[in-house]
């Protein structure tokens, strides 16, 4: 395809003018537009900070000093009450537990053997009792040395009686046995 240009130099220079008029008023359009819309998300952020500040004020209104200062007293109030709660759950990790210890001993006595007496001093432990049978009363002393008792004693006069007898024994009991039950 061939182009004439038959438009005169006046003509030419004009068309420049227009296209270069043109060019800066869609540019001046665009910078305007741009700053339309930039004002439109400033305000739309200026309105919601205010609903902001606004809603922060009315929390603020309804707790007052006093409230405050009471909402800081139970904090530490608690605080204090959890460090109690850690002392008492360490402390009580070293309490020996005599409750569970009475459980097992309960457990591997034989029907016919009863305590009468326990006398527990520091983890020394001499149990006082009644057995029907001389076989009840051997049967609960393996079971008493075989829960790992330490210094295990039982008086020969023990076993003097076939039936109805009273019987004593004593026996050490670890620390880390009471605690581990």
């Amino acid at each position: 395809m061939i182009r004439i240009n038959l438009l005169s130099d006046k003509e030419k220079k004009e068309r420049l003018t227009d296209k270069k008029v043109g060019d800066v008023i869609r540019l001046g359009l665009s910078v305007v537009f741009s700053l339309l819309i930039l004002a439109a998300v400033m305000f739309s952020a200026l309105v919601i900070l205010g609903i902001n500040l606004q809603s922060v004020k009315e929390e603020t209104k309804t707790y007052s000093a006093g409230s405050v200062k009471e909402i800081e007293e139970t904090e530490n109030l608690l605080k204090d009450v959890e460090s109690l709660s850690k002392k008492i759950e360490k402390n009580s990790q070293d309490v020996p537990r005599w409750g569970k210890f009475l459980k097992v001993i309960s457990d591997i006595s034989p029907e016919g053997v009863k305590m009468t007496n326990i006398h527990i001093e520091k983890q020394h432990v001499r149990l006082t009792g009644f057995s029907k049978t001389r076989e009840e009363f051997l049967v609960f002393q393996e079971n008493l040395k075989r829960n790992s008792f330490e210094n295990f004693n039982s008086p020969v006069s023990n076993l003097v009686s076939p039936k109805d007898f009273s019987f004593t024994v004593e026996f050490d009991v670890e620390k880390n046995y009471l605690n581990q039950l």
